[in-house]
């Protein structure tokens, strides 16, 4: 596994089944359940961020984390792909700086496919 995906939704199934497919893809995979601190996802040092944009209970957004993602000198090259079932996704996508985005719900082949091109 020499590609490290860090996962971010607040759906603990989805993060199960998230892990389940890239770990299968022989990706390493972290995932959390609420959001993250900056400094602990320049600590993880992923290869892509999939995101949440609602993350229940947090108080930051999914574009809130994303944002700092992209404004910060260690990440910024990380591609960040926005994972949501919210109706203006490509323009809090673009917002926010993210990479691409997919639509919940997602059919497992099409996120793979996104997730392969992003880590190429």
């Amino acid at each position: 596994m020499d590609k490290k995906v860090l996962v971010i939704d607040d759906d603990k199934e989805l993060l199960w089944l998230f892990e389940t497919i890239l770990n299968q893809e022989q990706i390493q995979t972290i995932t959390y359940q609420s959001g993250i601190p900056l400094a602990e996802i320049i600590a993880a040092a992923p290869d892509l961020v999939l995101l949440d944009v609602n993350i229940i209970g947090y108080a930051k957004s999914g574009v809130d984390i994303c944002t700092e993602i992209k404004a910060n000198k260690h990440l910024f090259n990380t591609p960040v792909l926005l994972v949501s079932a919210e109706s203006d996704l490509n323009a809090l996508a673009r917002r926010c700086g993210a990479d691409d985005f997919i639509a919940k719900p997602f059919n497992i082949d099409y996120l793979m496919d996104k997730v392969k091109k992003l880590l190429t």
